[in-house]
């Protein structure tokens, strides 16, 4: 019994020494939130990454086979199965005209003129690969494509692959913010907000928009547009609206091929 009295002792006391070392040796907030913010940078380039090599891979089978054939169709599904948040593929011809559309429900923009939007003629011009930013697209959503040029013997067009930028970056954030006391929010250094925890954010203009109007904000704001990287303290409100909090708020940029997006996280110290 003595024996067993002394283990569970030790048992015990290991436990209450581990609960109280593993709080003593948690980093402060803000080294916990320059964690987070770049596992959100690393992650998003990585899922940026994948659409391309999966939009090249497309190109390369579309060059090879035909703009319209249907191994290139094929390429294309395939390449949209392994990125589900994607909702569209375009193949388009050096002369901007739409020569497939994936999936069968925009089949009707077959034959469409792409070349009143400044993307295509910057995709053209380029013969590169490009990250768009936001645009209303003719399949009648706000969103980004992700362009790579199609060759064969020469210069053929480009395959165009679309979807909803925050559909993206929430697949990487999510898992870095819950249950945390850390948001993050990514806008393009015009200004537009393409994510944010706060989803009802998204979609508006932080220079435009009448609630970011003060002078302390549009400094904030002004700051994280011009620089790469970066920290600051801002006064705004709280997730439910309900009071002003101040704001400690870390930033750094993610984006490839043209994009450029500020990735922000911020906690409040008011907490």
């Amino acid at each position: 019994m003595r024996i067993l009295f002394i283990i569970v002792a030790l048992v015990v006391a290991v436990a209450v020494c581990g609960a109280g070392c593993t709080g003593e040796n948690q980093p402060p907030p803000e080294e916990r939130a320059e964690s987070v913010l770049q596992e959100a940078v690393t992650g998003i380039n990585s899922e940026l990454v994948s659409v391309r090599a999966s939009a090249g891979e497309s190109a390369r089978v579309l060059g090879e086979a035909g703009l319209t054939s249907a191994a290139g169709r094929e390429a294309v599904r395939q390449a949209m199965l392994d990125h589900p948040h994607t909702e569209s593929t375009l193949v388009v011809t050096k002369d901007g005209i739409v020569a497939m559309a994936v999936p069968e429900n925009y089949a009707g923009l077959v034959n469409t003129s792409l070349l009143s939007q400044p993307q295509t003629e910057r995709v053209l011009r380029g013969q590169a690969p490009l990250t768009s930013e936001v645009f209303h697209l003719e399949e009648g959503f706000s969103g980004i494509t992700q362009s790579y040029p199609v060759f064969g013997p020469d210069y053929l067009g480009y395959v165009s692959i679309a979807y909803r930028p925050d559909t993206l970056i929430e697949r990487v954030v999510a898992p870095l913010t819950n249950s945390t006391p850390y948001d993050v929010w990514v806008m393009q250094t015009d200004g537009v907000v393409i994510y944010d925890t706060t989803p009802e954010e998204i979609g508006k203009n932080l220079f435009s928009d009448p609630a970011y109007q003060s002078p302390e904000l549009q400094e904030a704001f002004s700051r994280i547009a011009a620089e790469p990287s970066g920290s600051l303290v801002y006064s705004f409100w709280d997730t439910d609206w309900a009071r002003n909090v101040t704001k400690e708020a870390n930033w750094d940029t993610a984006g490839i091929d043209g994009a450029e997006w500020r990735v922000v996280v911020t906690r409040s110290t008011d907490a």
